[in-house]
């Protein structure tokens, strides 16, 4: 897991009732900050591969819809999240085609690595692909897990967002406590404490899904880029977190979305989608790429 350098005294400098929060934008060439991105709807579906994490099926799908109900219960915004159940279907991604209507947005664990999944020849291993090829984990070994989200380049509207997490790095776990004192062993069987929980990874990446970016400034929010063996702080969302969702999303109100200058506005249903780009947002990590 990569080091990071403290920020608080940036957090002490901030006024009490200042509320730090950073969105997720369009990426940009020329050193200006594109459209934020954001959801047209406010009623986000989403559905979990059928497999859960290993050796606790029930319990992990359980753990990954306690996540994204987490984000709902403030009074200031309208957001919802809508749990479609479970699918058979691991790919990730967005079917650019007019009318497509086969997509999602999905919740799946990588239980096992590209490089061992893929046979060497396979070019995908450099191209990229192979984790809905093979079912497998594509990124770094250090990342816990992955949010991939499409959205429209000129206005910064989101289209799609999959949730990856890495079951072949990590052990998660759905327990309440205690904090493992080490990390376990590969399972099974799985160990009686708390190793990388399921809530506290979920969370932070649905955060990732509606728009929110990470947050550098304070490592108790659960937007905060990286967490501790054992860590369940960022289960349930804290007030930076919050004031993100309810700006972004105010109750009764229009979306804070794009920039106005950029033609802001939400695609009517069926129409053809402008150009669209990907985004992948690495939680834990300090980084962020496009595929």
């Amino acid at each position: 897991m990569r080091a990071l350098t403290p920020m608080l005294a940036l957090v002490v400098v901030l006024p009490q009732s200042a509320l730090a929060y950073n969105r997720s934008h369009v990426p940009t060439t020329d050193g200006t900050v594109g459209p934020a991105l954001f959801w047209c709807t406010r009623s986000i579906p989403f559905i979990t591969n059928e497999k859960g994490s290993a050796g606790q099926v029930t319990s992990s799908i359980d753990a990954v819809r306690l996540s994204f109900e987490a984000w709902t219960h403030s009074t200031c915004n309208d957001l919802q999240f809508v749990n479609q159940g479970t699918t058979s279907r691991t790919d990730v991604g967005f079917d650019q085609a007019q009318n497509a209507t086969d997509n999602i947005n999905l919740v799946v664990w990588r239980d096992v690595t590209c490089a061992s999944a893929a046979p060497a020849s396979d070019s995908c291993l450099t191209a990229g692909g192979c984790n809905n090829k093979y079912d497998c984990w594509e990124d770094a070994t250090t990342s816990i897990a992955l949010t991939t989200t499409t959205f429209d380049k000129k206005t910064g509207e989101i289209y799609d967002a999959d949730m990856e997490l890495n079951g072949a790095s990590f052990i998660f776990t759905t327990v309440d406590s205690p904090p493992c004192a080490t990390q376990p062993a590969r399972p099974p069987p799985l160990p009686g404490c708390v190793a990388t929980d399921i809530r506290n990874t979920v969370t932070h990446e649905s955060g990732h899904v509606f728009g929110l970016d990470h947050n550098f400034t304070d490592p108790s929010v659960t937007m905060y880029p990286s967490a501790s063996l054992g860590d369940t702080n960022k289960r349930t969302p804290h007030a930076d977190d919050i004031a993100g969702l309810c700006d972004i999303y105010p109750l009764g109100q229009t979306t804070q979305g794009c920039q106005q200058k950029n033609g802001c506005g939400c695609g009517a249903p069926g129409a053809p989608l402008a150009g669209l780009a990907v985004l992948i947002l690495a939680a834990w990590g300090l980084r962020r790429r496009r595929r």
